[in-house]
């Protein structure tokens, strides 16, 4: 017992480790929302990070080191971890004898053996500066073999990296993902016959040796990359296995049937001098003036319907069809551009929430972002989705009162809602499906989470996002949470449900259309502004508070999130009643153009003070949280109305430009998937990022990137064939002969 008490000490000494990891998007969140008082306790208590220091390495009671280190009670919050007596030793056979084996090397300097003790975490310069993210070398541990030839009583064995959880009983160092309580992570290499019990009863018995230590390991996690695929992971390789069988077919099909014979005769009619024309049933007549040829040469081509079943998969005509530039007459062009940059805008925020939790110095970092009032863009860039929420209820409107008027106020209504709800799901629960079942199995790493991203695989969560009422579950109830940035979703799905509230009563009248727009309006500020005041909200979800309440009872609520959608909903309005046709004085026109972004650039950089320890007093806390959103999306409106009827000047040539229109068609599909490639990128790091302007734009960039790309191919495999299969089924597009 003695011999592997020494081998543990050999592995722990000094190397301990703190990870300011994450295990879903919703603890990003609430990591973002402590920033502010991290930064302002590490303002006021600079000794905070060597006060923490001396107690790691002292390691002694703690309730001894506040006392004599100088703590204050403002720099404490007293834990409510419950210290378990330690933990009588029960290791299996296995795992001690191949522990002795270690130490027995150890002593005679085998070169494996000594390599296991340096792939462990070991403590950095910058202590002060709060560089205690220590994640030791998971490739060497992994690559090491035991050389056992002398002793056969053991067979051969491999390290085995595990990352080990050890509570800290007291706040000594903010930590933003969970109130009043630290985890150390503790990286060491073991043999790989000890499982994560015999790991955990090593480091405990260790920890229970240092007098009048109160730390006990409480979890611990051991890699194993070359886990084999369960039968959910198997079921959805088959699932995605035929959805390619039938994109390739498709794709030949409509190559070797449609396509092929298309060109041949396009090209034989611009040879003779012909004209070609085709319609929906692929019909080509070509008319020769040559007297080669007969007088009209008539080639027709009608697939069935199986043939057009597979034609809603084919990677061509698919392809084709995203990467277009083409837009049909009306459309408003500038709406590409903002939906493009919008969708940047939320990547960019993505990258800063995501990317610092593996920053070697994310304290320093966040210190001088926060002094930097251009960093309000980013700090505020929680906005963003507003702008979504404002085109969705413009184009909306726009499109549905022209439909109105064609069709002299007449709907099928059942195909409102079943054409929003197949564009949407389909996509959607086919993303998730994949993410939640492969995405254990595509990467490894110290911080690589073995079990996926979300809790339980989403079991007990998934039929919420179904039912677009995921921004109504319980919030602390993690299990009930799947891909939680998909609130959006759930709000925009609900705003479109009540949408004809509004549009039918809008299109008879526009009194009481306008009265009952404005009803919705204003009970949503009402709403906003009394949850606001009643729980002491914070302007903004990263200055800080009470992340719960205000997340859970304002920022995912449709009836506070409602202002903007309304907002597009009345401009969309205009846009019909005015035919996309206004002339504005210019003066007028610059007049209002200087008013819209002077309250954009108040609504993004008025936070400054806030962010910087001047904070606002509840009410002007509470009208920000009300009326912010809705003035966000009527500058928004403003941008697309002035575009949309000539007075958007170089701003329209810009939003308008032709390469966005594809791009805007992969927003959808890139908003599902842009966190899933940020997750993997940042779960399969082995060594800690060091941040700066450079190297956020360096993630950025590739992020956008990668997210695009898996969403074009994300639009191709299960966007694209969904809408077509619609127009199969409903016969929706075919023009009659």
């Amino acid at each position: 017992m003695m011999k592997m008490s020494l081998t543990l000490m050999t592995y722990i000494t000094v190397h301990v480790l703190l990870v300011s990891g994450f295990d879903n998007y919703q603890e990003i969140l609430i990591r973002v929302n402590q920033l502010p008082e991290i930064v302002n306790l590490f303002k006021t208590s600079p000794n905070t990070i060597g006060n923490a220091v001396k107690i790691l390495d002292q390691s002694f009671d703690f309730s001894t080191a506040i006392e004599t280190d100088g703590l204050s009670d403002s720099d404490l919050v007293k834990s409510n971890v419950t210290i378990s007596p330690p933990v009588v030793p029960v290791l299996s056979n296995l795992c001690m004898n191949q522990t002795e084996a270690v130490f027995k090397a150890l002593l005679e300097g085998q070169n494996w053996a000594e390599r296991m003790i340096d792939a462990a975490a070991k403590p950095p310069a910058d202590l002060l500066g709060g560089d205690i993210t220590w994640l030791g070398d998971y490739d060497e541990c992994l690559a090491i073999h035991s050389n056992l030839t002398e002793n056969m009583e053991i067979a051969p064995f491999d390290g085995e990296y595990c990352l080990v959880g050890i509570p800290i009983p007291v706040k000594t160092i903010p930590n933003p993902l969970v109130a009043g309580q630290y985890m150390l992570r503790l990286g060491v290499c073991v043999p790989d016959g000890c499982s994560e019990t015999d790991t955990l009863i090593l480091i405990n018995t260790v920890l229970s040796k240092i007098p009048n230590n109160t730390m006990l390991a409480a979890s611990v996690q051991c890699q194993n990359p070359d886990r084999e695929f369960d039968t959910r992971a198997t079921v959805v390789i088959v699932i995605v296995s035929l959805f390619i069988t039938v994109m390739v077919i498709g794709t030949v099909y409509d190559v070797l049937y449609i396509q092929w014979p298309k060109s041949k005769v396009q090209t034989m009619a611009g040879l003779l001098n012909g004209e070609v024309t085709e319609n929906y049933q692929y019909k080509i007549t070509a008319e020769e003036d040559t007297p080669l040829i007969r007088d009209k040469t008539t080639l027709e081509y009608k697939p069935g319907l199986l043939g057009k079943l597979l034609l809603s998969f084919s990677i061509y005509t698919n392809g084709a069809k995203i990467l277009s530039t083409d837009q049909s007459a009306g459309s408003l062009n500038a709406v590409n551009g903002i939906r493009f940059i919008s969708m940047s805008w939320v990547i960019l925020g993505h990258t800063y929430g995501i990317f610092t939790s593996i920053s070697d110095n994310m304290l320093p970092f966040t210190i001088l972002m926060f002094k930097r009032w251009s960093f309000g863009a980013i700090l505020n860039a929680l906005v963003s989705v507003d702008t979504f929420f404002t085109l969705s209820g413009l184009l909306l409107t726009y499109l549905i009162m022209k439909e109105l008027k064609r069709k002299d106020g007449k709907i099928n209504w059942f195909m409102f809602y079943f054409h929003r709800f197949w564009r949407l799901t389909p996509p959607y629960m086919l993303v998730l499906m994949v993410y939640v079942s492969l995405f254990p199995y595509i990467g490894s790493g110290p911080l690589w989470k073995k079990d996926g991203m979300e809790v339980n695989y989403c079991k007990d969560a998934w039929y919420y996002n179904f039912l677009y009422i995921n921004n109504f579950v319980n919030l602390k109830d993690t299990g009930s949470q799947c891909m939680a940035w998909t609130w959006y979703l759930a709000n925009d799905m609900q705003f479109f449900v009540i949408s004809p509230l509004i549009i039918i009563p809008l299109f008879f009248s526009k009194a009481i259309g306008g009265i009952v727009m404005f009803v919705f309006l204003l009970g949503s500020w009402i709403t906003t502004g009394v949850i606001s005041k009643t729980y002491n909200m914070k302007p903004t979800l990263v200055a800080g508070g009470d992340f719960f309440p205000y997340f859970d009872y304002y920022y995912i609520k449709p009836y506070c999130r409602i202002g903007p959608y309304l907002m597009g909903m009345f401009t969309g309005y205009v846009l019909y009643r005015t035919n996309c046709k206004c002339r504005i004085n210019r003066y007028v026109n610059l007049f209002v153009w200087i008013v819209a972004a002077g309250l954009a650039i108040i609504i993004l950089y008025g936070l400054y003070d806030e962010m910087n320890g001047h904070p606002m007093s509840v009410d002007v806390a509470a009208l920000y949280n009300t009326v912010h959103r809705t003035l966000w999306g009527a500058c928004v409106c403003w941008v697309i109305f002035a575009c949309a009827t000539g007075n958007g000047g170089f701003v329209n040539t810009i939003l308008s430009w032709k390469a966005f229109v594809p791009l805007s068609r992969l927003t959808y599909c890139a908003y599902l998937i842009h966190p899933i490639i940020m997750y993997y990128f940042s779960n399969v790091q082995r060594k800690f990022l060091h941040f700066s302007d450079l190297t956020v734009m360096y993630l950025f960039l590739p992020n956008m990137c990668l997210s695009y790309a898996a969403a074009f191919i994300a639009s191709l495999a299960f966007e694209s064939p969904m809408m077509g299969l619609e127009k199969v089924i409903f016969r929706r597009g075919e023009k009659k002969d």
